[in-house]
């Protein structure tokens, strides 16, 4: 199996940070990016470093590949079959046999072995017969999870992987973010002992891996019935049934593809059975060839539903919290978003089914009908990952304007007052004096337009001590050598202070360039940075030199 050039590197990063002595490795790329073959690809080519000795097949070399959904330890079976490696399967009866009459319909033969030394494991499978197999655990030298955000210490994950006393960890995922705001990382609530990243979406669809997109998101009624989320946590399926009754979301979903997106290959990800069920009829009686899954199918009806979808026979898959995870589901070309969330991971979940790039699709389609582009921003915003807890972030003032053209719907940057896509004219509101200006609550917190107090205050932040006054406070507290390292990180930061500001400056003036004002400069700057540049001038060393690779 030849895997891209990113891939390659992204390997080589990984097996770096087991070099350099960290146990678990947590691997992020981007939903479609092929995330699947490259740990498949690990898996067969592994030499694992340090203490362990080093193999050269893996078939010697017994590794664990957990993963928490019966139609994942499917997918990732088939995926292990397409490069010829023989896997073991820890998972119900009934799995197992799908898995063997699936691989025997694509490669007309199983590679299904009891005796390999690759294992598939379902981790509800697992925990409940570890005694069963805890000798055997033991002799796992090498795990890998996907969907690696699930992965806690105290949960059934972090369990699983507790299984394995003896061997190094690879954790995969598209989004190592978790609404509860628990961080990944061994040192807090996860496992991981650092993050190795690969291009992000931008790169991504810039780079023809990843399939461009329009994105509509029509009037609809349906947020003013939906009750609020808890805080940290998501909407309840119950309050998302109710406003699914009580809104006019089923037949505008079906009207909308029809206006934005007839023809293509659509999956829509609703709230519950019985909305999902409506659809599917109302999709129907336009005469749109419609399937509805959910966990009342059968394993066979979704493999079955899916080859259909795949063969163009199905027009619009309809599910329920069945694809937003994990699950490649091949040739969609529109993304319908009839279900609210309040998780990022789950919003680019959905978003990613739609990304993977096909012959003849020149861009996917996502039809926003719950607001969740406003509430998380565009797909390629770029976003930084931490292994740490995710700090409560402050409120950010909505920056998207949606064009009032009902045959647009199109989001855009709110400094703009023409849409850029079909050119309608959206004025903001009159100010004081009837002068054309956006109320102070809707522009973006960029405090050089908001409060000068303010922005004297962190002006002053930006004007960084003298390395020389900081050697003298020092040693004269704590000693003659911590004053010199205090003076040398100083120094550092002086210089990184400088780098930063060249690399905003030439980031400017290539969107001046491009005809963008000052001002909306710092507004896509504090958009995709979630930080003012006068506040980002004024940040630790380290802060600023992550923030220059998302610059670059």
């Amino acid at each position: 199996m030849k895997l891209r050039g990113y891939q390659e590197k992204i390997k080589s990063d990984v097996y770096s940070a087991w070099q350099e002595g960290f146990k678990n490795v947590l691997l992020v790329l981007p939903t479609g990016m092929g995330k699947t073959f490259t740990f498949c690809s690990i898996t067969n080519d592994l030499a694992i470093l340090n203490s362990i000795e080093a193999v050269k097949d893996i078939y010697n070399y017994p590794t664990a590949m957990i993963v928490h959904r019966k139609e994942l330890v499917q997918q990732i079976c088939l995926s292990l079959s397409q490069i010829g490696i023989q896997h073991n399967i820890i998972a119900t009866k009934n799995v197992v046999r799908g898995i063997i009459a699936a691989e025997r319909k694509v490669h007309n033969k199983t590679f299904y072995n009891n005796n390999a030394n690759v294992t598939v494991i379902s981790v509800d499978t697992l925990n409940s017969r570890i005694l069963k197999y805890e000798t055997w655990a033991k002799t796992i030298k090498f795990w890998i999870t996907d969907e690696a955000a699930h992965l806690l210490k105290q949960n059934k994950w972090g369990r699983a992987v507790s299984y394995f006393p003896n061997a190094v960890g690879l954790g995969v995922t598209a989004t190592p973010e978790r609404l509860d705001r628990k961080g990944l990382g061994s040192h807090v609530d996860g496992v991981f002992d650092t993050l190795v990243e690969g291009p992000n979406t931008a790169w991504g669809i810039d780079n023809n891996f990843l399939s461009k997109y329009k994105i509509a998101i029509p009037d609809s009624d349906y947020k003013q019935f939906l009750k609020s989320a808890s805080e940290g946590a998501d909407y309840t399926k119950q309050a998302m049934a109710e406003a699914s009754k009580k809104s006019q979301i089923i037949g505008d979903v079906v009207k909308n593809y029809q206006k934005f997106a007839a023809g293509k290959q659509a999956i829509v990800f609703a709230t519950d059975i019985d909305t999902g069920q409506k659809m599917e009829t109302q999709f129907k009686e336009a005469d749109i060839s419609t399937k509805f899954l959910s966990s009342k199918n059968t394993d066979q009806e979704r493999l079955q539903n899916l080859i259909d979808y795949r063969e163009k026979k199905i027009k619009v898959l309809i599910n329920v919290d069945l694809f937003d995870e994990g699950l490649d589901v091949p040739g969609i070309e529109a993304v319908i978003m009839a279900r609210p969330t309040m998780s990022l991971g789950k919003f680019l979940q959905m978003i990613g089914r739609g990304l993977r790039i096909m012959e003849g699709k020149s861009h996917m389609i996502l039809i926003d009908h719950v607001g969740n582009v406003i509430q998380h921003g565009l797909p390629c915003q770029k976003r930084f990952w931490t292994l740490d807890r995710i700090v409560k972030r402050k409120s950010k003032i909505n920056l998207i304007r949606i064009c009032k053209n009902v045959e647009c719907c199109a989001p855009f940057d709110r400094t703009l007052s023409e849409c850029p896509y079909c050119g309608f004219k959206d004025m903001p509101r009159k100010g004081i004096g009837g002068s054309p200006r956006e109320a102070l609550e809707e522009v973006d917190g960029d405090l050089y337009l908001l409060d000068p107090m303010i922005l004297r205050k962190l002006e002053k932040d930006i004007v960084l001590e003298d390395p020389g006054d900081i050697r003298e406070r020092v040693t004269h507290a704590a000693g003659t050598g911590a004053g010199i390292r205090a003076q040398r990180n100083q120094q550092a930061r002086i210089i990184t202070q400088e780098d930063l500001s060249e690399r905003i400056a030439k980031w400017a003036g290539r969107l001046r360039h491009q005809g963008f004002t000052d001002r909306m400069i710092h507004k896509y700057f504090y958009a995709h940075f979630d930080i003012t540049i006068t506040e980002a001038l004024s940040l630790k060393r380290a802060d600023m030199i992550k923030l220059m690779e998302g610059i670059e």
